[in-house]
């Protein structure tokens, strides 16, 4: 095992930490830890939202979660040598779940605190808790599901630059400003997801060593980097919250630098998640490790296309690693861009990935789960989404594929719909919580 960089124990409040944590971007957060390019080390890491969530059979700390704290990430960690203009290279060579605490959970959020895709047909706070052994991953709240995980983290990346941070601040902002004027994106009346972005908050924030907002909201230094460091919601051109599900044992992903040392944060350590993490709570959440090696391609971020109005509009690439789970038989599910009130879109690739989930998820309810079992089930399960058309106007067609091995029973069509006509059996539901009423708060916030 590799010497451990950054540990946390999960017991503990995210600031309470022994090497203070971080859950908001601003090339300010001083390093907690510097690696030598070379150096194989370990990175421990809370679950996104520091222990809010519990492994009950209640949604109601779904429902009430508190959303300003998120995302708790492991960093920043200076890689030695690393200037501006170089690309990163980060080897994955192992990832895991960290001993004592086998769990995870998947959920969706109350329409009014965070919502997710499907928020207009699931307003409900809802969750799943999954018990983790070895490979293989099952849950007492979706029974008759069995399937093999891919540990990733859902969000990893480099430190922005004040010039790249101004950039993410003001786009965000403008987009948050149209809503209800006739700038209004289009998406807007189709999805319900709020707000339209997550901007810069000082309530919530955890700024590495600069400290938690609990005890900074009077100083003015720490105010002034709080005001303006972005949250961790998306992904963005330094990497960050992209959800990647390949990013497991063996991968590779080559990151801009933006900052002299780069800074690499990491964490939403994820067991499995479907393509789109749809119910946005969605992936199987929990804590884990990832053992890391880091190398610099020196002047390498001329290598990334600059697609945009600026030289730093760039992305990460990455390499795919050889590991993952192998399935042989699938069931496919097609969506076009036409909405569920038969509005026609153009070319909506979105719409059309709705559509898509949305038939699934009727389509298996007719199995004896409830729609909100199979709504957090496509989150987290090795489902496979794709574009499948993006030019036959006005059509854009998106496909979500099923592994069929993962359920205890064949879903597909039968032969004769007599069992279906004489009614399937419930299983046991998802914890679900009423609709309405939620009140984020961290209650350990008062401790």
């Amino acid at each position: 095992m590799p010497p451990t960089l950054i540990s946390v124990d999960p017991k503990k409040k995210p600031w309470e930490q022994e090497t203070p944590l971080h859950n908001r971007w601003h090339p300010a957060i001083p390093p907690v830890a510097s690696v030598k390019e070379g150096q194989v080390f370990r990175v421990e890491c809370v679950d996104w939202t520091g222990g809010q969530i519990h492994n009950n059979d209640s949604s109601d700390d779904v429902k009430n979660v508190d959303l300003s704290q998120v995302h708790y990430l492991s960093g920043p960690i200076a890689v030695e040598g690393a200037e501006v203009g170089d690309l990163l290279k980060v080897e994955f060579l192992n990832l895991g779940t960290l001993d004592g605490d086998e769990w995870g959970f998947t959920g969706s959020f109350a329409k009014e605190n965070g919502g997710g895709f499907l928020t207009d047909h699931f307003p409900c706070a809802s969750k799943a808790c999954w018990d983790l052994e070895g490979i293989y991953c099952s849950s007492r709240h979706i029974p008759g599901v069995r399937f093999a995980g891919l540990i990733h983290p859902g969000l990893i990346g480099t430190a922005p630059s004040m010039e790249l941070l101004k950039m993410w601040n003001d786009r965000e902002a403008k987009l948050v400003s149209e809503e209800g004027t006739p700038e209004e994106k289009t998406l807007c009346g189709c999805l319900h997801t709020r707000p339209l972005a997550c901007l810069p908050e000082p309530t919530g924030a955890m700024l590495g060593k600069l400290g938690h907002f609990k005890s900074n909201l009077d100083n003015a230094d720490w105010l002034e980097v709080a005001k303006e460091a972005a949250r961790t919601v998306p992904g963005r051109e330094n990497g960050g919250n992209c959800d990647i599900k390949n990013l497991s044992r063996g991968s590779t992903v080559y990151f801009p630098v933006f900052v002299d040392g780069a800074n690499l944060s990491m964490g939403d350590m994820h067991f499995s998640q479907g393509d789109g993490e749809v119910s946005f709570c969605g992936a199987i959440e929990m804590s884990g490790f990832l053992d890391l090696k880091c190398s610099l391609i020196k002047g390498g971020m001329k290598l990334l296309p600059a697609v945009g109005p600026s030289p730093l509009s760039v992305n990460p690439i990455f390499e795919i690693g050889p590991l993952e789970p192998r399935y042989s038989e699938w069931l496919v599910f097609e969506g076009i861009s036409v909405d569920e009130q038969g509005n026609q879109h153009y070319l909506d690739a979105t719409i059309a990935y709705k559509r898509a989930v949305l038939n699934c998820i009727k389509y298996l309810s007719q199995f004896g789960y409830t729609e909100e079992q199979v709504y957090l089930l496509l989150s987290c399960c090795p489902c496979e989404g794709r574009i499948s058309g993006i030019v036959d106007v006005p059509n854009a067609v998106a496909t979500l594929a099923i592994p069929l091995s993962i359920f205890d029973q064949d879903v597909r069509p039968p032969s004769t719909l007599e069992g279906l006509a004489s009614g399937v059996k419930v299983r046991r539901n998802v914890c679900m919580s009423s609709e309405g009423g939620a009140m984020p708060k961290d209650p350990r916030l008062d401790e």
